[in-house]
């Protein structure tokens, strides 16, 4: 009889237990999760301008509406120079091929692509790259760079400039030891002083607790570098 009443008793602390982390459990699933105070994205979706195979970036849902369309208009016009230069292209090669000597060896047709790529998208702070690549015959094809940095509030561009203010020698100096790190042996230049910082020049994106400085092809490496990547981080300009 004791054993009986000892089993009994055993069930009930058991199902108690149960009860109380079934309760638990679900009190912990109705707490709401709080939004991360370091993360906020801007929503990104892709349109495509008619007839032509280019793809390009838009942005939705920002607070300031004004803002949001200026963003937009940037980056649809970067996105119609783009075709501008695509359709370009296909003149020369007309042209070009309508010259072309079967001596010359067998003609190599031209060739164009167009991508881009969101670098940065982060506490109202928005990097943008599009490239652009072209083959026109010879070796290898080139690829060239155009980078958009936001501030997603207002809608302008941020300036290198206004980042770094006079902390250029610290900057160049940085990225002058981290291209000779990161491209050992595929390096150009000989002095940080050869690192162009201008806003009209350089790409450049912003990136978590800094800023990235992307080179064009040849501009710092050789070309089996690419186009070279060094991080900056916030502690150097500012």
């Amino acid at each position: 009889m004791k054993k009986l009443v000892y089993y009994f008793l055993l069930l009930l602390m058991i199902g108690s237990i149960n009860l109380s982390f079934t309760l638990s459990s679900n009190a912990e699933t109705k707490t709401p999760i709080k939004e991360n105070a370091l993360t906020r994205h801007i929503k990104i979706s892709e349109q495509k301008l008619n007839d032509a195979p280019i793809k390009y970036p838009q942005i939705s849902g920002a607070p300031n509406s004004t803002a949001q369309q200026t963003i937009n208009n940037l980056l649809k016009q970067g996105a119609d120079t783009a075709n501008n230069n695509r359709l370009k292209l296909l003149e020369d090669e007309k042209e070009a091929k309508a010259k072309w000597d079967s001596s010359q060896g067998p003609w190599r047709p031209y060739e164009y692509v167009f991508t881009y790529k969101v670098l940065y998208n982060n506490l109202d702070k928005l990097s943008i790259i599009y490239k652009e690549y072209s083959y026109t015959g010879g070796a290898h094809g080139m690829t060239t760079g155009t980078t958009y940095n936001f501030d997603v509030k207002t809608g302008e561009i941020v300036p290198l400039s206004k980042l770094i203010n006079e902390n250029t020698k610290s900057v160049q100096e940085y990225a002058y030891q981290q291209l000779q790190k990161k491209y050992k042996g595929y390096v150009l230049i000989k002095s940080p002083n050869e690192i162009d910082l201008s806003d009209k020049n350089r790409l450049w994106a912003f990136d978590h607790a800094g800023i990235k400085l992307i080179f064009k092809e040849y501009e710092v490496a050789a070309y089996a570098a690419g186009m070279p990547e060094v991080f900056i981080p916030v502690q150097v300009y500012q």
